[in-house]
C-alpha cells in the first residue's frame, strides 16, 4: 500500500469546515477594490503583483497621514528657513519687523499692524530670556504651533512687560527665584511675534520703537547682552510655504533630526518610522519610496485645503451664515480624551499661530476674526466674478475694523496690483452709506463710483475673505452683530 493511498484510508476525526459569525472568508482568486483595482490570490496569499500594491498604498496612506499631522510643524519650519534664507535673520537676536504686503509669503497676515517676529533656538542658546516691553500683543509658539504662552495683555505680565525665561525640554539647571515668567518648552525651537498697532493715520514710527525695545539673549549672557538687530522686512520677499512635493519630508526629517526627540506622539513617531523619518537615522528613501511621497505631499496639500476649506461641521457666526469663526478646540486641540485632528489641519492650513487669549477672550481686548471662502450662495469666491459685501453699521470694534482677502491656494495676501488687498475703518477716502452701512466691492475692476471702496481680484485665482475686529466688543461676542454674507453681482 502506498503513503499516499494509506493517507487516504485513516481514519478522519476532525472537522473540515467551521461555523463562523464575525471571521471573514478568505480571498477569492480576485477581488476588486474601489482604491486599488484589482487584487489576486491563491489559496488565500497575496500574489507578488498584489502585494506590492499593497506595500505601495500602505506606504502613501501613512504618508499622507504623517503631512497631514505634521502641517503645522511644516509652517513653523518653513517660516523659519524664510527669515534666515530670505532676510538673513538667522539668530535669535535679530528681529524682522515688517507690515505684511502681498510679498509676505506667509499664510494669513493681517495689513493693519505691524510686526516683530523671529525664532528662538534653546539648543544653541539654552535657556533664553525674552525681554518684552509693555503694551505689544504676543505670542511664542513651540515648533508644532502648540501655544507656550502669550505675551501681553492675554499673558502673565498683564501688558505691563516683562521678562519671560523659556527653558529647553530637557534642562535640568537652576532657576532664578524672581525677576522672570518661568516657561518650559516641548521643542527647542519657538517662534516669537508680537504685535503693534500704527496710528489711525498710518504711521508706523510709535509702532517700530515699541517693538525694538524687544531683548532677546541667552540667560547665560544676561549680564552682558548682545545687542539686537532688526531686520526691516516690509515689502520684501521672503517665501514661507511649504512645499507639497518631496521636500516636504525631507524638512520634517530635518527638523526632526535637530528636535527634541520626544517631541511627538508614539503613535505619530510611528508612522513616521515606517516611511523613514526617525531620529539618529539619515531619510534616503529608495526610488520607489521618494515616488510614493512625491504623491503623498501633494494629495496630502490637495485634502488639507478641503479640511480647511469647506469642513464637515463648520463653526459659523449664525444659523445659515457663510462665514465662520472659531474652530473647535483651540488652541490646543484635545478635548481631554483625543486630538482633534481636522480642527488643527483646518486652522493650521490656513493661518500661523496660536494663541491662548484667543480661547478665552475678554471684549476691549485683542482681535477677533471672521473668515470665509464662499458667497450667500455658498459657491466657492471666483476672481472672475463681482462681489458686494455689506458690513452693517457700528461694527464692534473699540480699535478698527478691517477685512483682508488672500489668494486661496498660497493662503497669502492676494497679490492684485494695488498696494494691499485689504480695507479698513482708518480708511478715510471709504465711503459710508446714510444708514452707516459699509459697501465693499470685489471684483476685477472697479465698479463706477466707489473705487475707494474696490478691492481688486484676479480672473483663474480663487481668493477668500477674513474680518478682523480690534478690541471686539460686547455685540460680537453675544452675536447681536454678525456680517453680512458676501453677495455675488451680476457682471
Amino acid at each position: 500500500m502506498s503513503a499516499q493511498s494509506h493517507s487516504i484510508s485513516a481514519k478522519l476525526d476532525g472537522p473540515t469546515s467551521v461555523p463562523t459569525v464575525t471571521a471573514p472568508a478568505a480571498p477569492p482568486a480576485s477581488v476588486e477594490s474601489r482604491f486599488l483595482g484589482r487584487l489576486t490570490f491563491q489559496d488565500g496569499y497575496p500574489t507578488e503583483e498584489t502585494m506590492k500594491r499593497l506595500y505601495d498604498e500602505l506606504d502613501f496612506q501613512r504618508g499622507t497621514q504623517v503631512a497631514l499631522r505634521n502641517t503645522p510643524a511644516l509652517s513653523m519650519y518653513n517660516l523659519r528657513l524664510a527669515l534666515a534664507r530670505d532676510l538673513g535673520a538667522d539668530a535669535s537676536n535679530k528681529l524682522v519687523i515688517f507690515r505684511a504686503t502681498a510679498a509676505s509669503l506667509m499664510l494669513t497676515p493681517n495689513s493693519e499692524t505691524l510686526y516683530a517676529t523671529n525664532f528662538l533656538s534653546l539648543d544653541k542658546d539654552g535657556p533664553t530670556v525674552l525681554d518684552a516691553p509693555a503694551g505689544v500683543l504676543g505670542l511664542v509658539n513651540d515648533m508644532w504651533m502648540r501655544p507656550v504662552e502669550d505675551i501681553g495683555p492675554g499673558g502673565p505680565d498683564k501688558g505691563h512687560g516683562g521678562k519671560y525665561l523659556f527653558l529647553p525640554p530637557d534642562y535640568h539647571g537652576d532657576l532664578p527665584e524672581s525677576g522672570y515668567f518661568v516657561v518650559r518648552m516641548q521643542t527647542y525651537g519657538g517662534w516669537f511675534l508680537a504685535r503693534a498697532f500704527l496710528t489711525p493715520e498710518g504711521d508706523a514710527t510709535q509702532a517700530i520703537a515699541l517693538l525694538k525695545k524687544t531683548r532677546i539673549y541667552s540667560y547665560s549672557k544676561r549680564d552682558a547682552t548682545p545687542a539686537m538687530m532688526y531686520v526691516e522686512a516690509t515689502g520684501k520677499v521672503f517665501d514661507s510655504t511649504a512645499p507639497n512635493d518631496i521636500r516636504y519630508f525631507e524638512m520634517l526629517a530635518d527638523l526632526i533630526a535637530h528636535e527634541y526627540p520626544q517631541v511627538v506622539d508614539a503613535e505619530v513617531a510611528g508612522m513616521m518610522k515606517t516611511i523613514g523619518i526617525e531620529p539618529g537615522k539619515v531619510f534616503a528613501p529608495d526610488s520607489r519610496l521618494k515616488g510614493i511621497l512625491e504623491e503623498s505631499a501633494r494629495i496630502s496639500s490637495y485634502m488639507a485645503l478641503t479640511i480647511s476649506y469647506s469642513p464637515r461641521n463648520p463653526d459659523r457666526v449664525r444659523e445659515g451664515s457663510q462665514w465662520m469663526a472659531g474652530l473647535e478646540g483651540y488652541p490646543t486641540f484635545n478635548d481631554g480624551r483625543c486630538a482633534l485632528i481636522d480642527p488643527l489641519i483646518r486652522m493650521t492650513w490656513f493661518a500661523t499661530g496660536a494663541a491662548k487669549a484667543m480661547s478665552a477672550p475678554k471684549p476691549g481686548t485683542g482681535s477677533q476674526y471672521a473668515w470665509t471662502f464662499f458667497d450667500s450662495d455658498g459657491q466657492w469666491l471666483l476672481g472672475e466674478k463681482n462681489y458686494r459685501f455689506q458690513i452693517p453699521a457700528n461694527p464692534p470694534a473699540k480699535d478698527f475694523w478691517s477685512i483682508v482677502i488672500y489668494d486661496n491656494w498660497s493662503r497669502a495676501i492676494l497679490a492684485n496690483g494695488q498696494k494691499v488687498a485689504s480695507k479698513n475703518s482708518y480708511d478715510k477716502s471709504i465711503q459710508i452709506n446714510s444708514d452707516g452701512t459699509i459697501d465693499i466691492y470685489f471684483g476685477a475692476n472697479p465698479p463706477a463710483g466707489v473705487e475707494s471702496n474696490w478691492i481688486r481680484t484676479l480672473p483663474g485665482v480663487g481668493w477668500f475673505a477674513i474680518f478682523r475686529l480690534y478690541g471686539p466688543l460686547q455685540p460680537w461676542f453675544d452675536r447681536s452683530w454678525t456680517p453680512d454674507d458676501i453677495l455675488r453681482q451680476q457682471a
